[in-house]
């Protein structure tokens, strides 16, 4: 029975070892390298995509003393350690999120990989997982989620399609499916309201969710990011809300995507067994 559209095909049929011939510790290591390596490119995105900068140029570079960051000192990972998260030059503070945001690449790229083997399907959770954390990381910061990387997401999403076991038609119909029905809401709640509900970042979210999961994941990371974005609400108080922040949704649907990609089977036993 297909499940979560992603993981249930392959979980059915895996493809192909990407690396293979490689011995498993050797893989594991360039995998947690990788995955570092694109967290660190991923802090740039964090940085710069909500301020509108080119992510190619200028050089990394300290905000304090806005010396560029010299090779050495860009390391994923041992570098901030070595630092102690200070710039070698003027001793300002480095945020632990760099170092965070590198090591969950790396966290990213393994689980992936480890979740759905050394295939194709493997490359593509942890593509998609690396994603949906610069998404939600953005999306907590700044209350926007940029349309270069849901629109960049589209696209991989329907590439795997082609590649993997979730066909094409399946991502393109996932697509349309997890917009469409995020844009509804938000057209139907002004109606009611009179506000949007929802903003375009979120639309464009959800089609990139589908175009990965498929039509069967999304109303389970609508559900999911609705739980979780409630859940947080009655944790932190509605004097948040109340005060009239808004509500991060896109990182609660990033979580909930999260969840449904890894364990979407697992939950789907779960609630058939309660209901």
């Amino acid at each position: 029975m297909m499940i979560t559209g992603l993981s249930a095909n392959i979980l059915a049929a895996p493809s192909g070892s990407l690396i293979g011939m490689l011995p498993l510790g050797l893989a594991t290591t360039l995998a947690l390298w990788l995955g570092a390596c694109f967290g660190s490119f991923s802090n740039v995105l964090i940085y710069r995509l909500p301020r509108n900068q080119s992510v190619v140029r200028p050089r990394s570079f300290c905000p304090g003393c806005r010396q560029q960051v010299a090779w050495y000192d860009n390391v994923p990972l041992l570098s901030w350690l070595l630092l102690r998260g200070r710039c070698r030059h003027c001793g300002t503070g480095i945020a632990v999120r760099y170092f965070l945001v590198e090591l969950g690449g790396a966290a990213c790229a393994l689980i992936g990989l480890w979740r759905f083997g050394w295939t194709v399907e493997g490359l593509a959770a942890a593509v998609f997982l690396l994603l949906l954390l610069d998404i939600a990381v953005i999306d907590w910061e700044h209350m926007i989620i940029p349309h270069t990387l849901t629109v960049a997401g589209m696209v991989l999403g329907l590439g795997f399609g082609l590649l993997g076991n979730l066909s094409w038609q399946l991502s393109l119909v996932g697509l349309f499916l997890g917009a469409g029905i995020i844009l509804a809401v938000s057209w139907g709640y002004k109606l009611v309201r009179g506000v949007i509900g929802m903003g375009g970042g979120d639309v464009m979210l959800m089609g990139m969710v589908g175009a990965f999961l498929g039509p069967w994941g999304v109303p389970a990371v609508i559900f999911g990011g609705a739980l979780a974005g409630t859940i947080y609400v009655l944790v932190a108080g509605r004097g948040r809300l109340n005060s009239g922040a808004k509500l991060p949704f896109g990182t609660f649907l990033a979580l909930a995507a999260a969840v449904i990609l890894l364990w979407g089977d697992v939950v789907l036993q779960w609630y058939l067994t309660r209901f």
